[in-house]
């Protein structure tokens, strides 16, 4: 059967809406300490868990995803997630939080993974022409899943109980990933563009300096914004005075901004560039983690602050795969990008960690400091390109003269 690329894109988006769910966590912590007297901060090591599986799971199965298809891998996908979510029920229904975080952390999480880099890998293949816009689309999606979820989290908890919430939650997305996966299939490929090339091994990749700045420019710029949306609906409640109808508001619009950046910012990338965006959007945010403090007691300036600081972090992810592609070509795109996501897993556990510091509001400077550092390694690797430019016309003109 032939495949029409825009359901394609339409299924990519269905898969990424359903594991954007992850982002909506926040909403999870207070029935969780309310109804099993759980620590607040033992539970966002579910997240974090979860976080760094999706991480991994990208990084190192990437190859195996592409290896046995859209489909194949997309059903995956469909049961991690779904015995994740199911084994979370019971692991609430017990009580049990170390079970909690294998079935909700790490089963839930390779889920997670395999749905996240399925729909990016296939969908950018349908659409050769405009690669960023396809992969802007499928990442926004990502992000949006937390807006649908932050309404949906609580009015099934206040009706079927956490247990419940978690079993219909499981159903309703592992549904609707497996449909995604049935219809995702790559795009028939002729002996015409077809051609093969040679994967970079991990230590050359590890080892490469442009590869050690790309991995500390996305796990910098990850660490504030990812320990925002770990404790949202908590920040929002204890440190804006929100009430908890707001607190799901602001969830939800987190969610919207995680995406709207994604696209906002891979769109200035296309004009100005994917060093010259970076260097923009975390400079904005230095100001802003440095403000949060200081009007932490404005509802509308903490709220602002946090949506500009969230569409900064949701532009990392929409500008890096452009900016690997950039560095490494199309043909390592997919290896590179894969082990860049691994700073994605070391920043959800740093990120809650360094937030759960100090009670006091003040630790937003430390974010601030981080994002200053971040800008120094743009720095870096401005110096590391232009290098490795200069390396290759003169690679190019020894060939010339050789002729």
């Amino acid at each position: 059967m032939k495949k029409n690329k825009y359901l394609i894109v339409l299924a990519g988006m269905v898969m990424q809406l359903s594991i954007g769910s992850i982002y909506a966590y926040s909403k999870w912590i207070e029935p969780l300490t309310t109804a099993l007297n759980w620590d607040a901060h033992d539970t966002k090591t579910g997240f974090s868990l979860a976080i760094c599986f999706l991480g991994l799971t990208a990084a190192f199965m990437g190859k195996f995803a592409q290896k046995v298809g859209p489909t194949k891998a997309g059903i995956i996908a469909t049961l991690f997630l779904t015995i994740g979510l199911l084994g979370t029920a019971y692991a609430v229904s017990v009580g049990n939080i170390y079970l909690f975080y294998l079935t909700f952390g790490v089963l839930q999480g390779i889920g997670l993974g395999f749905g996240y880099v399925v729909p990016v890998y296939t969908v950018v293949k349908w659409f050769p022409e405009k690669p960023g816009m396809a992969s802007g689309i499928i990442i926004m999606s990502f992000a949006l899943g937390s807006l649908l979820a932050s309404f949906l989290i609580g009015p099934l908890i206040a009706s079927m109980g956490l247990s419940g919430a978690f079993e219909t939650l499981a159903v309703g997305y592992g549904i609707c990933m497996f449909l995604s996966a049935l219809y995702l299939s790559n795009p028939e490929i002729t002996s015409a563009v077809h051609h093969a090339h040679v994967d970079l091994t991990p230590k050359q990749i590890i080892t490469d300096k442009r590869f050690i700045a790309l991995w500390l420019l996305l796990f910098l710029n990850v660490c504030g914004g990812i320990a925002i949306i770990s404790k949202a609906a908590v920040l929002g409640e204890e440190v804006a005075g929100m009430s908890a109808a707001q607190a799901t508001l602001f969830v939800a619009i987190i969610g919207l901004f995680n995406g709207l950046g994604r696209l906002f910012w891979s769109s200035i990338s296309d004009k100005i560039g994917c060093w010259a965006t970076f260097m923009l959007f975390i400079a904005i945010n230095v100001v802003c983690f440095a403000l949060i403090p200081s009007f932490s007691t404005s509802l509308i300036a903490f709220q602002v602050l946090t949506f500009i600081v969230i569409a900064g972090y949701g532009a990392g992810f929409a500008t890096m795969p452009s900016f690997v592609k950039s560095i490494y070509g199309a043909e390592n795109y997919g290896q590179v990008l894969g082990y860049t996501l691994t700073a994605w897993s070391a920043a959800a556990f740093v990120g809650p960690i360094l937030l759960g510091l100090s009670t006091e509001i003040t630790i937003f400077y430390l974010f601030s400091i981080l994002l200053i550092i971040a800008l120094i390694v743009g720095i870096w690797l401005k110096g590391l390109l232009a290098k490795s430019l200069k390396y290759s016309f003169e690679l190019i003109n020894k060939k010339r003269v050789s002729k």
